[in-house]
């Protein structure tokens, strides 16, 4: 594919150098700062820059923090509000899991618009990142990735991120507040924070991301209208976007 047609499928205009060049430009990410949203009052989340030193090679992110989950007894659902302007996508994003202390495992979906694209179980310890490729455009993924997980007895503790990637690399970042739930009930904690009693089991996710084929609907694919010419995919190649990778 060439530089001038990757550059179409891209999400963010500004980062087409990271194929075509041997550097990456400083780039103005003002216009995504609010990417993230709180779905339910439509208030806009503030993304603030990563404050951490990068390489010329390493494309900069926008941190967002402050959202809530919501648990019931052994289950929690994390959702935001994602608008990205640039492929005209608006969506609410809600991942909804159940911890299981006897599997010692996490019953986990994925929803967009209510609609699950995305259910599976997972080991609570070091769950691997599930992303969900966009269908036309599939170097945007959207992943749910757990993260400094503790257990004590069958009390679960767990951090939740909802990242939107371009081309493998998080971008923009949405840390939920982390819950610990179980027999002793249900508490919310800021991600970093320590919650006493509690030992870790695992707080690095180095497992390959799970990959699943999501069915986008017609509001969804009319994103690619907002390309000169559409993809390069043929339609094999169209076929094969989306599928279950390990």
């Amino acid at each position: 594919m060439s530089c001038r047609s990757f550059g179409l499928l891209i999400l963010i205009p500004m980062i087409v150098n990271i194929s075509c060049a041997t550097k990456i430009k400083k780039i103005d990410m003002t216009e995504y700062v609010s990417s993230y949203y709180d779905p339910t009052t439509g208030l806009e989340l503030n993304g603030q820059p990563e404050d951490v030193e990068r390489t010329p090679f390493q494309l900069p992110k926008l941190i967002f923090r402050g959202m809530p989950c919501f648990c019931n007894n052994m289950t929690c659902g994390c959702c935001a509000g994602v608008n990205l302007t640039a492929i005209n996508f608006n969506r609410r994003a809600c991942t909804k899991f159940t911890y299981d202390p006897q599997e010692f495992a996490i019953n986990m979906s994925f929803n967009m618009n209510e609609k699950e694209i995305f259910s599976s179980s997972l080991s609570a310890k070091n769950p691997p990142p599930v992303c969900i490729p966009f269908v036309y455009i599939p170097v945007i993924t959207f992943c749910a990735r757990f993260f400094d997980i503790h257990t004590i007895g069958t009390n679960l503790h767990a951090c939740l991120d909802l990242e939107t990637r371009v081309v493998n690399a998080p971008i923009l970042i949405l840390h939920f507040n982390c819950v610990k739930i179980g027999t002793e009930g249900i508490s919310l904690s800021k991600p970093g924070e320590n919650l006493t009693g509690l030992s870790s089991t695992s707080n690095l996710n180095e497992k390959d991301e799970i990959y699943d084929e999501v069915n986008f609907e017609q509001s969804d694919l009319d994103v690619t209208n907002n390309f000169n010419g559409g993809t390069t995919y043929s339609p094999e190649d169209e076929a094969a976007i989306g599928q279950l990778k390990y």
